[in-house]
């Protein structure tokens, strides 16, 4: 039984590496590959608490403890104590926010359901203070006098502007989208629609006092996983009704991995080809172990990585403890001086997240 055992448990481990590989190197997009690098933090846990068991027992297993030591390299992804920067909190010359508004809360607001909570979130996103806003989900309706959402942003000292309007829109004024705002002046955007939707990519070369950057805004496309249907299954003790929901979320993640493969390839070419230096923002729809992170990290720093706090999760909803929304940025040009993820900011599914950087 022992030796049984440790035969399970050595191939155990040789499963471990095979996915801390497919999550540092991000060798392959295979959607199978997607289900391996969301295992990672299940698979860390389950050697740390054998350790522990064994440690207990008085017989340490030394291959539990590499296993641990191994995943050092994902430790920065999912938990940071940051070190404060050399640079005062004034240095910075560049702020970022990023968030998703959940269109504005737009459809509760119409339904004369809770219409404050769509007031608020406007205004939380049009009046807090930063140079660059990168907004997912945004709405706007130019004859509306709650959401002439563009308007009201150059009110409030944001007269340049790049947008992504899905083909569907009614017009170029009324549409729910993306949309880059800057304090600069933008000298050039493009954009590219996901899959007919509201996710897409956008793109804004921005002109920073005397240099350019090139800012990218990205959506990648939803999973649309709920739980919620997994949770009255079990409550209810139906057990066929929890098998047909997980076989759901499955075919809903196996969907978005193939999607966000081929949508990463856009994204990682506007980076390899960007005549400028890059700062990356948006809602990626996926943890930090998984294919579409590890290529922005192959050509980019992550913001919370290097002065982050905490777990720095992002999304309000089940399940809760995950950070999909995200910052990155080119090292030889930019120094991330503070990055703050905002859970006092409750009013919409997502917390923003704010980047503050000193330009070299």
């Amino acid at each position: 039984m022992k030796y049984l055992f440790s035969v399970l448990y050595r191939l155990f481990f040789a499963f471990t590496l095979l996915v801390y590989a497919l999550t540092f190197f991000a060798f392959s997009g295979h959607w199978a590959a997607g289900f391996l690098m969301m295992s990672l933090p299940a698979l860390v846990a389950i050697h740390a608490l054998f350790f522990v068991i064994s440690l207990l027992s008085k017989r340490p297993h030394w291959l539990a403890l590499m296993a641990i030591g191994l995943s050092f390299p994902f430790w920065a992804r999912t938990f940071q104590v940051f070190a404060s920067s050399d640079a005062n909190e004034d240095a910075h010359n560049l702020t970022v926010l990023s968030y998703n508004t959940m269109g504005f809360d737009m459809l509760n607001y119409l339904e004369n359901k809770n219409r404050q909570n769509a007031l608020n979130i406007l205004d939380w996103a049009k009046n807090t203070d930063a140079d660059i806003k990168c907004f997912q989900e945004f709405y706007n309706r130019q004859k509306s006098e709650t959401f002439n959402s563009i308007e009201q942003f150059q009110q409030a000292g944001y007269p340049y502007y790049a947008t992504l309007r899905p083909p569907y829109s009614r017009s170029n004024n009324n549409f729910m989208g993306m949309v880059i705002f800057s304090k600069y002046p933008i000298i050039h955007s493009e954009y590219e629609v996901f899959g007919g939707d509201t996710n897409g990519a956008l793109y804004a070369d921005i002109v920073v006092k005397k240099d350019t950057i090139r800012v990218i805004n990205v959506h990648l496309r939803s999973m649309i996983v709920r739980f919620g249907g997994v949770r009255e299954a079990y409550q209810d003790k139906d057990y066929g009704q929890g098998k047909s929901e997980v076989r759901k979320i499955a075919g809903k993640l196996k969907r978005g991995f193939i999607h966000h493969e081929e949508e990463v390839h856009l994204l990682t070419d506007w980076i390899d080809q960007s005549p400028y230096p890059v700062l990356v923002c948006g809602d990626f729809n996926e943890t930090p172990y998984s294919y579409s992170y590890g290529q922005m990290t192959k050509r980019l720093a992550n913001a919370f990585e290097t002065a982050g706090r905490g777990f720095g999760f992002t999304y309000q909803n089940m399940p809760k403890l995950i950070r999909i929304d995200q910052q990155f940025y080119d090292q030889k040009t930019f120094e991330v001086v503070d990055f703050q993820t905002l859970r006092e900011v409750k009013y919409s599914d997502h917390y923003p997240i704010v980047g503050k950087y000193r330009m070299k």
